[in-house]
């Protein structure tokens, strides 16, 4: 697997969950991630978006990851999902080479 693969699938994994995490606050369900869980998570996907970005300058590319205790929520939202077959995402998003 090349590394835009590994992004494209990386996002993809970080939308799906805050989809989910939206979906369940829509509902008046608990939801999975806090504020600050969330800005976390999405300076990941701008720095992961910055990775993949032909039009930057190397010193503008980014680079951040999550804290590891998001990363494990992250990961066990996914497996939720995965376990009760959520598909509220259209996966052809990340497909899409116009980033």
């Amino acid at each position: 697997m090349n590394d835009k693969t590994q992004i494209y699938n990386r996002l993809e994994d970080l939308h799906i969950v805050l989809s989910f995490c939206s979906e369940g606050q829509f509902l008046g369900k608990i939801f999975v991630f806090t504020v600050l869980e969330r800005v976390c998570i999405n300076q990941e996907r701008g720095s992961l978006l910055s990775q993949i970005n032909n039009d930057n300058f190397p010193h503008e590319i980014r680079s951040y990851t999550i804290p590891a205790n998001i990363e494990a929520k992250v990961k066990i939202t996914i497996e939720k999902i995965q376990a009760t077959s959520w598909g509220g995402f259209n996966q052809n998003f990340f497909n899409n080479e116009s980033y």
